[in-house]
């Protein structure tokens, strides 16, 4: 009588099993630089342009303590190149989420902290960017022109929040690293 039981409850789980996963198709393979069209995507497929081989050298991949140096990895670049172009057709969430990614990968980068900032501020999520800002300061120990802009950004955040006091101050910040 177990037995029976047995056969078939795994009958039945075996009935519910989903064999999709062994239908799929391969994921493509392509030369760096090379991008192909998903499914959703039109039949005419997707325009891409060729990575210059010799711009990337092997020194420009980043190892954990080469961000604070300033050596920046390419996928880091393409992110924030990516993330300023959503930005600027309007689409906030996805340059955050970029961005946000970004960080992941470089999280010594003041740069990245700083535009995810700015994004934060333009989605009008003032306090969220003061902290990012901040952040990026203290990751931007030698970039002064980096800590000015961050300095700025904090201070139109106060600004927006109501706390003129807090905005002057953070413009006096700014002001001392001309």
């Amino acid at each position: 009588m177990k037995l029976l039981v047995a056969l078939v409850t795994l009958l039945t789980l075996s009935a519910c099993a989903d064999l999709s996963m062994y239908n799929q198709v391969p994921a493509p393979i392509g030369r760096p630089g090379q991008a192909t069209a998903f499914p959703s995507q039109t039949s005419q497929g997707v325009k891409t342009y060729p990575i210059d081989e010799q711009a990337v050298q092997a020194e420009d991949y980043v190892t954990p303590s080469d961000a604070a140096s300033g050596v920046r990895n390419p996928a880091v670049l393409a992110l924030l190149n990516s993330a300023n172009q959503q930005s600027e057709s309007g689409q906030l969430d996805i340059a955050a989420s970029k961005l946000e990614r970004a960080v992941r990968i470089a999280p010594k980068d003041a740069q990245v902290w700083h535009a995810l900032a700015t994004i934060r501020y333009q989605q009008k999520k003032h306090a969220l960017a003061i902290s990012l800002a901040k952040k990026s300061n203290l990751l931007a120990a030698k970039n002064k022109g980096l800590q000015r802009n961050n300095w700025m950004l904090i201070a139109a955040c106060y600004e927006r929040l109501g706390k003129a006091s807090s905005a002057n101050q953070a413009r006096a910040n700014a002001s001392r690293l001309f």
